[in-house]
C-alpha cells in the first residue's frame, strides 16, 4: 500500500544526484567505525578488508552487479578498495575453478612479473618446490593467501593458494607515500614447498580462463568509485568558501571525465553480461575489445580528471588537506598501473584490422 506521505516527497529518482546525474551514484558503503583511514594499522587494514567483503557474495554476482558492488569499494577507500579487488577476484577466480576459498581468509592476487621477476616452480615428488620474486604484492604482512601463478617453464605456468602471512616481505622498495595504506611491497620466495593440491585449476588456467580480462573491467570500477572519492572530497574541500568561476570550470571538467569513466565502465558489465549469455567462450574476441576500451576510457578519464583537480586545488589544498591529497596520490598511482599508450595502440590496430 502506498503511504500518501510519499507522494508529496520527491523521490531520488527526481533529484539530482550528488555528482551525477546522467550515471547516478548510490549512497556509499560505510567504512568500519573509527576505522583511521590514513594511518591503519595491519589489524585493523586486515578487519576493513573483511568488513567491506563481507557486503556481497561476490563469486555469484553477474558482471554488471560486479561492477556496482566495487564502484561502492573504490568510494569508500582508493587503497583499501584495491585490497578488497584483490580478495573479490580471488573469490570469482577460485570459484571458476570449482573451488572454495579457504575458511576465514583474506586472499589477494600477486601475479605480477615486473621487471623480470616471479616465480619458478619445480616439482619435486608431489609437491612444487617455489623460488623466486614477487613486486606490487598488495597486502604483504596483511592477508593470509594469496593466487600466485608460478612458472614451469616460459610458457606454462599453474595458480598456486599460498598461505602468506609467513613470507618474508621487504618492504626497502617502497619509496612514495602514495598507495602506502595498501601495504604493496616484495616479497621473497626461496626454496618454498607446497603442496601439488594446492594448484588451482589445470596448467595456464589463471592466464586461459574466459574471466581474466573481465576482471580488468572490476579494477577499472574501483578507479572509477576512487575518482568519485576524489570528486567528493573536493566538493567538500570547496564549501563554505569563495570559488571562482575558474575553479568552477575545473569542477565541471573534473565532474565529465567522472561521468565518462561511469558511463564506459557500466556499459562494459552490460556488455559483458550479454556476451557470456549469448556466446560464451565464442565472443572471446569482442569481450577483449569491450575490456581494453572499458579500462582505456577509465584510465583516460581519471588522468585528465585528476589534473582539473589538482589545478582548481592549488598549493593550499594539495597542501593542507589531507583528505584530498591522499586520493589524488593513491589514485595516481593506482590507475598508472595501465599503460594508456600501449592499450590504445592495440586498439588502433584492431580498428584498421576490421574488413
Amino acid at each position: 500500500m502506498t503511504d500518501p506521505s510519499a507522494l508529496d516527497r520527491p523521490s531520488a529518482l527526481d533529484r539530482p544526484s550528488a555528482l551525477s546525474s546522467l550515471s547516478p551514484i548510490p549512497v556509499p558503503w560505510p567504512l568500519p567505525h573509527g576505522y583511521p583511514r590514513h594511518r591503519p594499522g595491519r589489524a585493523e587494514l586486515r578487519r576493513a578488508i573483511t568488513y567491506l567483503a563481507d557486503r556481497a557474495d561476490w563469486p555469484s554476482l553477474s558482471w554488471s552487479a560486479l561492477v556496482e558492488g566495487l564502484l561502492q569499494v573504490g568510494l569508500a577507500d582508493i587503497p583499501l578498495g584495491r585490497l578488497v579487488e584483490g580478495h573479490v577476484d580471488s573469490l570469482r577466480i577460485l570459484s571458476q575453478a570449482g573451488l572454495e576459498p579457504r575458511i576465514g581468509a583474506a586472499y589477494g592476487v600477486w601475479a605480477s612479473r615486473s621487471a623480470g621477476t616471479g616465480v619458478a616452480a619445480v616439482p619435486e615428488g608431489d609437491k612444487l618446490r617455489l623460488d623466486g620474486t614477487i613486486r606490487f604484492a598488495s597486502g604483504a604482512g596483511v592477508i593470509d593467501r594469496a593466487l600466485v601463478p608460478v612458472w614451469l617453464d616460459p610458457e606454462t605456468h599453474l595458480l598456486i593458494d599460498l598461505a602468506v602471512s609467513e613470507l618474508p616481505v621487504d618492504r626497502s622498495h617502497w619509496h612514495t607515500p602514495a598507495m602506502q595504506v595498501s601495504q604493496t611491497h616484495t616479497v621473497l620466495v626461496e626454496g618454498l614447498l607446497v603442496p601439488a593440491d594446492d594448484v588451482v585449476g589445470e596448467q595456464n588456467f589463471y592466464l586461459g580462463r574466459p574471466g581474466f580480462l573481465p576482471g580488468g573491467v572490476g579494477v577499472a570500477a574501483v578507479w572509477t568509485g576512487g575518482l568519485t572519492r576524489v570528486l567528493d572530497v573536493t566538493v567538500a574541500m570547496l564549501t563554505g568558501r569563495p570559488v571562482t568561476a575558474a575553479q568552477d570550470f575545473r569542477l565541471g571538467r573534473a565532474r565529465l571525465h567522472l561521468v565518462a569513466a561511469l558511463t564506459a565502465v557500466r556499459t562494459a558489465g552490460q556488455r559483458l553480461d550479454e556476451l557470456w549469455a549469448a556466446a560464451g567462450r565464442r565472443s572471446a574476441p569482442v569481450v577483449a575489445e569491450v575490456c581494453a576500451e572499458a579500462r582505456a576510457i577509465v584510465a583516460q578519464a581519471v588522468v585528465a580528471a585528476l589534473a582539473e583537480v589538482r589545478t582548481l586545488a592549488g598549493p593550499a589544498g594539495l597542501a593542507f588537506d589531507a583528505d584530498l591529497g591522499h586520493a589524488l596520490d593513491d589514485l595516481g598511482l593506482y590507475v598508472a598501473q595501465l599503460n594508456g599508450d600501449a592499450e590504445s595502440t592495440r586498439l588502433g590496430a584492431a580498428l584498421r584490422g576490421r574488413p
